[in-house]
Order: structure tokens, then sequence, then C-alpha cells
């Protein structure tokens, strides 16, 4: 899908032109490798320094053989790209919730562990990219019965968004992902903002 310049890249995507053929892999990227995250920051020798155990099969100089060939993927992303450059990254992910004991009263208290874990390893990926953001897309339980995830997952996007280098959005009801898909359409045809933040997109 291409207008003005601007390009929306799927993951199915076949045809790339050829300005993306070198990059277009590396721009859907959505697996990362723990132990290249780890050379980025704080580095190798810094994390067997700070962070192995004492003792047993991971101390010290054993401690990278703890996550060698682990990787952290994502659910989907979605590439935006304007004159051949990528202007931003998103990445996606699905979490789907349902009530306790299916009795309709709250959200099922381990909805959220993968997802924060992901948001955690959301920030050391996007920092590979110029300007990379994470959409939640969730299922409309979050927004149907007591829970204290809908609101925490906000209170979180709020606080990436005062760092312009992270945004991060929680959709669960039609409205929301509506209002996402407006946005990506609206940075198609405009060049405007399609997903927030304070970078000036």
């Amino acid at each position: 899908m291409a207008r003005g310049g601007r390009t929306i890249w799927l993951p199915g995507e076949r045809d790339a032109p050829r300005f993306a053929e070198a990059n277009l892999q590396e721009w859907l990227r959505r697996s990362f490798g723990v132990a290249d995250l780890v050379e980025g920051f704080p580095g190798t020798r810094a994390a067997i320094s700070r962070y192995s155990p004492i003792d047993g099969q991971f101390a010290k100089e054993g401690y990278p053989a703890m996550y060698e060939g682990l990787r952290t993927a994502f659910d989907d992303t979605i590439a935006l790209v304007a004159d051949g450059v990528l202007h931003k990254k998103i990445l996606l992910e699905y979490k789907t919730a349902k009530s306790t004991k299916g009795k309709g009263q709250t959200v099922e208290g381990n909805v959220h562990e993968r997802l924060s874990y992901q948001i955690m390893q959301y920030l050391e990926a996007a920092t590979q990219f110029t300007r990379c953001s994470l959409l939640v897309l969730a299922n409309g339980a979050f927004a149907k019965y007591r829970n204290k995830y809908h609101v925490g997952f906000r209170v979180q996007a709020d606080r990436l968004a005062s760092f312009c280098w992270f945004s991060m959005q929680h959709a669960c009801t039609a409205h929301e992902y509506l209002r996402f898909a407006e946005g990506i359409i609206n940075w198609l045809i405009t060049g405007a903002s399609a997903t927030g933040g304070t970078c000036g997109d």
C-alpha cells in the first residue's frame, strides 16, 4: 500500500521495491536474539561481570550459555516507509484475556505476565531502529471485566511517551482498533503522526 512516497509494509509482502530489498527483511523483523540484545547493552563482558551467578553451570564465563540461541519474538510487525527510508517500525503483540473461572467478574490474573516481559523486551528492541512503537492488540475482556491491567498498561504507555524514542498503545475495543487503523491511513495519505509519541512523527 503506497501513496506520496509513503508505503505501509506488512510481513506477508513479497514485491518489495528495489530500494527496500536490502532493508525490508530487517524492517519487518519481529524476532530478536537475546544474545544480540545483551551485546547491544550492557555488552556481553559487562553482563558476565554484573549478572552471572557466583557458582553453578552458568557462573562467570559460562553465563552466556544460559541464553545462547534463545530469542524474543513479537507476534507481528508493520513498517512505515517514507521515500525509501524506514519512518517507523510498529511491533504488534496480541493478548487475549478471559474472566476468572468463567464467572465474568475479573480478568484472569496470569494474563499480564508475558506481556509485561514483552514490554521490557520492546524497550531493548526499539533502540535498534530510528523509531519503533509497540501496539498491544487485546480482546474486549480488558474493558468488560474488573482488572488492574487496563489502566496499568495505559499508565506504562503514558510513561513511555515521556521519552522520544518510545511509544506504546493498548487497544481492546472496536473504537480503539479503528482509531489505530485511521492513524495509519492518515499517515499514508498526509504524512501526519500515525501512532503518537513526542518525536514529531
